[in-house]
């Protein structure tokens, strides 16, 4: 969820709220319920249709063309026939050659400690994520990474950092506003740390972007690498000392629609995807007069014809769905269906020209029988999920739905008392982390296999009523007009109880899906190899058979555990790289040292910050 530095921090905690050992090194042993699954594929009665939209209601409801595009209020475009307002003078990053080493199997990625050595200051949740790109023939490419509003591009061939505070200096993480200014700085203050860092497989361009907040107003800051003196977009070393970037500046506020009282929503956890037609970002919408209740979402398509040119673009498009049942003075003010993630590209196969187009998935949460109320009574459990297509959300369709016909599940941490309140995963010091169960986990990869089009997407579960004990629900799916499901599998831990949370998917050319997920483990069976929580990987062939589940730190002697608050890798993320179509390149987080309340961003300037991330690499059958 977003959570911007400076006003609003206590305001998420306090929505959320309101909704509110083992010995280093040992194994850790899963058992996989491991099923092809037989699905039935249908329209519910309960789908949004043409009777149902009020798009001109105060609030409107059903599925709407946004109250008007976003507006570009500030470009800047390496390319001489820009009409930019920022013109055509340098935007990116100064950059140095990367220092000398060598890795294996992983690296260290941005860290709190990096970031204080700058001079800068960490807040206390990292939330990485990134995208790796291509080696051209000399050996050079670069994985981009985001994490706590900084970014870093990170040699492949060394692991070391290339993008510094100057020209050929030493390298360290930059602050992702620093991309905008001095510009659009009055703009891109104010940062959520949920930004997202990408590589475009499709264009050959690495993406950022991020949501800020100044003044009032809501902004979409993002940018793409753009190619330099030769040097194609694909390669962040640019050239003489710095790289090139095309960076927008978009006002969401004109496209936020308003609930009953005239105020705008908030635009919340921001989602990426890459297509063929445009970049697509996807933002939760939530009611700040009422706790900030979820109601709904919406997607926008972005310009990046126009972006990737270096040009002033068009109006983005952007759709906004909330259901009927949320608004009025008699609606629930929740929605079951939200935090819907656009298909994001990756592979070797273009997209066919026969795709559906843009796809959209969401988890539909439990309601009490009958009703669209969320669900307080027990056992509360869901059997569907929610799918569009962009032509579907243009023409104001409702989701169709996909049903898991005989696997049900419940969300992960799901609280019959408030049901917003997600937070059950334990960390052995007696605290517990937000496993986001009432929404599926960025990101929906998407391939095209050259005889289809497959989707595969993650979520947390719980496995166990008692102990609340949490899983991943893992689903690979086969798309277009009428999707259904290749497989089905839960991946749990029942030896030691542990907790399985936060996982992020990609594909490799076989249809093998990459997860990278969090395990933590409990006071009553102690830690995960001493640290926790604990990043680990997981290969599952293309039909759904799962390998041995690798820990990514179980020799490094590392310790610690996040004793700062209830937030953990909810925008962890998975890769394939373009060279091979095979490696999974991954970013998941974790504790150097016990993370306290000295990891104050106004009280102690981030010094007590000890968390970190790593970027790691695994190929199914070569150790994963």
């Amino acid at each position: 969820m977003t959570r911007f530095q400076l006003g609003v921090v206590m305001r998420v905690l306090v929505r959320r709220k309101s909704f509110q050992g083992k010995a280093k090194g040992e194994k850790l042993e899963m058992r996989i319920r491991n099923s092809i699954a037989t699905v039935l594929f249908g329209v519910l009665a309960a789908s949004v249709s043409w009777g149902q939209n009020n798009c001109g209601g105060s609030p409107a409801y059903g599925t709407c063309a946004a109250p008007a595009p976003p507006l570009q209020i500030w470009c800047a475009g390496n390319n001489a026939g820009s009409t930019c307002p920022g013109g055509t003078s340098w935007v990116g990053f100064d950059t140095t050659a990367p220092g000398a080493g060598s890795w294996s199997g992983q690296f260290e990625g941005i860290d709190a400690a990096a970031i204080i050595a700058s001079g800068r200051t960490p807040g206390a949740q990292a939330d990485p994520n990134g995208g790796v790109g291509p080696t051209n023939s000399s050996g050079v490419g670069q994985y981009l990474e985001f994490a706590d509003d900084f970014v870093q591009a990170f040699d492949k061939k060394t692991g070391n950092g290339i993008f510094s505070n100057q020209s050929n200096g030493v390298a360290s993480p930059q602050p992702i506003n620093s991309l905008f200014a001095p510009g659009a700085s009055k703009y891109c203050i104010n940062p959520s740390l949920d930004g997202i860092a990408r590589y475009d497989r499709l264009d050959g361009v690495f993406f950022l972007g991020n949501i800020f907040q100044s003044s009032g107003t809501y902004y979409f800051c993002t940018g793409v690498s753009a190619p330099d003196s030769g040097v194609p977009a694909s390669n962040l070393q640019g050239s003489g000392g710095r790289n090139l970037w095309n960076v927008y500046v978009y006002s969401l506020n004109p496209a936020i629609p308003k609930n009953a009282n005239g105020v705008a929503y908030f635009p919340d956890y921001v989602r990426f995807g890459a297509w063929s037609d445009g970049f697509y970002i996807a933002f939760d919408l939530e009611d700040i007069s009422k706790s900030y209740d979820i109601v709904g979402f919406e997607v926008c398509q972005l310009d990046k014809v126009s972006m990737i040119a270096g040009l002033s673009s068009k109006p983005p498009q952007c759709y906004t769905y909330i259901p009927n049942y949320v608004v009025g003075t008699t609606g629930t003010a929740k929605s079951l269906i939200h935090t819907v993630l656009p298909a994001d590209f990756e592979g070797a196969n273009p997209i066919p020209a026969t795709t559906a187009g843009e796809y959209f998935l969401a988890l539909v949460n439990p309601s009490n029988f009958g009703t669209n109320n969320q669900c307080t009574i027990s056992p509360c459990t869901s059997n569907q999920l929610a799918f569009w297509t962009w032509s579907g959300l243009v023409s104001g369709a409702g989701p169709t739905y996909l049903v898991t016909k005989y696997h049900p599940f419940t969300p992960g941490c799901y609280n019959t008392k408030a049901p917003y309140n997600t937070y059950c995963v334990p960390e052995p010091y007696g605290g517990v982390i937000d496993g986001l169960g009432d929404r599926l986990a960025y990101r929906l990869a998407y391939q095209s296999t050259g005889t289809g089009e497959v989707l595969a997407v993650a979520h947390t579960v719980q496995e166990q009523s008692t102990t609340k004990r949490t899983g991943i629900r893992l689903y690979k799916i086969k798309a277009g007009t009428s999707p259904s499901f290749a497989f089905i599998i839960d991946i749990q831990d029942t030896t030691n109880d542990y907790f399985l949370s936060m996982p992020s998917v990609a594909m490799d050319a076989f249809g093998d899906v990459g997860v990278t997920y969090t395990v933590t483990g409990n006071s009553s069976h102690g830690s995960v190899s001493n640290y926790d929580p604990s990043p680990y990987f997981v290969t599952v062939n293309s039909n759904g058979v799962v390998n041995t589940p690798v820990p990514i730190l179980s020799n490094s002697g590392i310790t610690g555990e996040d004793e700062t608050d209830e937030f953990w890798g909810e925008y962890v993320s998975v890769s394939a790289d373009p060279d091979d179509n095979l490696t999974f390149w991954a970013a998941n987080q974790y504790m150097n040292g016990d993370q306290t309340s000295n990891c104050s961003y106004k009280l102690h300037l981030g010094t007590g910050c000890t968390w970190a991330s790593r970027i790691f690499t695994c190929q199914k059958g070569l150790g994963c």
